[in-house]
């Protein structure tokens, strides 16, 4: 469905308008993520801009996203807590030079903050490590067993952060998974380069 979408600040005063397009599937409905384009081009086809070159725009991390799409999504929300916000802060970041809450990273950059944001993983090795036995299905066995970092038993340490994880799924997963390793040896490229 195609529309307009009117930004008008806390005082009621009027910014900008956009045209926006929205795909939802409708067989899949409401566990599916709302495809949203601009497409009247007033954002520029940036990354910056969090938008792909074909008006596809980047609302939340997928991550996020995938959790709103498992628990079904109502699209009355999604537009309040999605993509109305998303054009409100294009204008803001027009007026300001900055988005409302900050920056959030792009692409690598930005899996790699929510990881450490959302679950204090920032070492990579144990993030492959950990989302290796996920997708093997090589989790410890027994809570009483040795976590997979090894330091202590696997309910009191990285189990809650397990279960959370095993709800983006195996696809999403298996590509964190890939990335983490690809910036892993990139890394050690550079260290053996030096």
């Amino acid at each position: 469905m195609d529309g307009k979408i009117d930004i008008i600040d806390v005082d009621g005063n009027y910014w900008d308008s956009y045209d926006i397009r929205i795909k939802v599937p409708v067989t899949k409905y409401p566990n599916i993520i709302p495809e949203v384009y601009e497409i009247s081009k007033k954002i520029k086809r940036e990354n910056d801009w969090h938008i792909a070159n074909d008006g596809a725009c980047c609302l939340d991390i997928t991550h996020q996203l995938l959790l709103l799409k498992n628990k079904g999504i109502d699209l009355i929300s999604f537009y309040q807590n999605k993509i109305y916000p998303f054009f409100a802060n294009h204008q803001y970041k027009l007026q300001t030079g900055n988005y409302a809450n900050g920056d959030y990273p792009h692409e690598f950059d930005g899996v790699k903050y929510y990881y450490a944001k959302e679950f204090n993983l920032i070492d990579s090795e144990l993030i492959i490590k950990i989302l290796k036995q996920i997708t093997t299905n090589k989790l410890p066995k027994k809570k009483e067993a040795m976590c997979i970092c090894g330091k202590f038993k696997f309910k009191h340490c990285h189990l809650s952060t397990v279960t959370k994880l095993i709800q983006f799924g195996q696809h999403q997963l298996k590509m964190d998974l890939a990335l983490f390793i690809l910036d892993s040896n990139e890394k050690k490229m550079i260290f053996f380069k030096k």
